[in-house]
């Protein structure tokens, strides 16, 4: 029998717990696009570097260290150079990652270690800075002790989602582009979760079948790994969609934003306000940014009843 929650609940779920603006089906179609556009990316950087040498996996634990730590200085200079966001002044002076060198790594690899043995820059990127730890320590800082404490999926993996492709375009791999074709191939992981795990819920796959087609789909994708993220998507929906999703309302909130100033929009600032209002849904966050309310509108009715006040934030 399936064990998953069917979709009817999950788009619930969706729209009552995770105050996610989009459908079941809205949110299988985006990720089936995502897929496809990163699988592009991919193809089409493929063939741009292929006369370009492989990258070398790294052979030793003090190889990884070296490469972490050049990639972060690498992070830290393509941020401040471009002014993508504000450093606090207590940031300490490096952060830790969550790939760690095993010498099984030489021999036998998962997924993970297949990207960031060859290059680092999109783990510490996604993980540490400016994602998941350099956002952490954001949040806690904040003042309000409901946004201090709270931590909704979505914002905190979409927002270390966004950066992943936002740093490519900004050039944080002009010096390694293979390293390109790397982040695409975890931009695909991300979106083939999306259809794995509707498909879960809604009984047309098993976990098995999931987790098969991700690795026909997904450049250096293995079983184990599969397994341990599809079990995790069952026990609580929505975690492997927001990714994406929160990804995708982060760029919708930046576009809406650059064309609400025009010459006024700043890209850093844009950053820092996200970041500053912590980790509520990003559906919250675009009505407390943009004033729009087409979203929340909606949500609120169905929760309470009644109509959103008109300018209301």
């Amino acid at each position: 029998p399936s064990a998953g929650i069917g979709t009817d609940n999950l788009e619930w779920y969706f729209r009552n717990v995770r105050l996610l603006p989009y459908e079941v089906g809205e949110i299988a179609l985006l990720g089936e696009r995502e897929f496809h556009r990163y699988r592009a990316a991919y193809e089409i950087t493929r063939n741009r570097n292929r006369d370009l040498p492989e990258l070398e996996l790294t052979r030793t634990r003090e190889q990884h260290e070296e490469r972490t730590r050049e990639a972060e200085r690498q992070i830290r200079a393509l941020i401040q150079e471009q002014g993508l966001l504000t450093f606090p002044g207590d940031m300490p002076e490096s952060f830790e990652t969550d790939t760690f060198w095993s010498p099984r790594a030489r021999t036998d690899r998962h997924f993970w270690e297949e990207l960031q043995f060859r290059n680092t820059l999109n783990n510490h990127i996604h993980a540490s800075i400016p994602g998941h730890r350099f956002d952490g320590l954001l949040a806690r800082a904040l003042d309000n002790p409901i946004r201090r404490g709270y931590g909704d999926s979505s914002r905190a993996e979409g927002w270390a989602t966004y950066i992943e492709e936002m740093l490519v375009l900004a050039g944080i791999t002009r010096e390694v582009p293979r390293a390109d074709e790397l982040f695409y191939v975890a931009l695909m992981k991300r979106a083939s979760r999306i259809y794995a795990e509707t498909s879960m819920h809604a009984g047309v796959f098993s976990l098995d079948q999931a987790n098969a087609y991700m690795i026909d789909f997904v450049p250096y994708m293995e079983e184990d790994l599969g397994r341990y993220d599809l079990e995790g998507y069952l026990r609580r929906p929505g975690s492997g969609s927001g990714y994406i999703l929160g990804k995708i309302q982060l760029e919708e909130m930046l576009s809406e934003r650059a064309l609400e100033l025009g010459d006024a929009f700043d890209l850093g600032e844009f950053h820092d306000d996200v970041l500053s209002r912590g980790m509520i849904p990003l559906t919250l966050i675009r009505w407390e940014m943009t004033g729009a309310d087409d979203e929340v509108r909606p949500l609120w009715r169905e929760a309470t009843g009644r109509e959103l006040g008109s300018g209301t934030r």
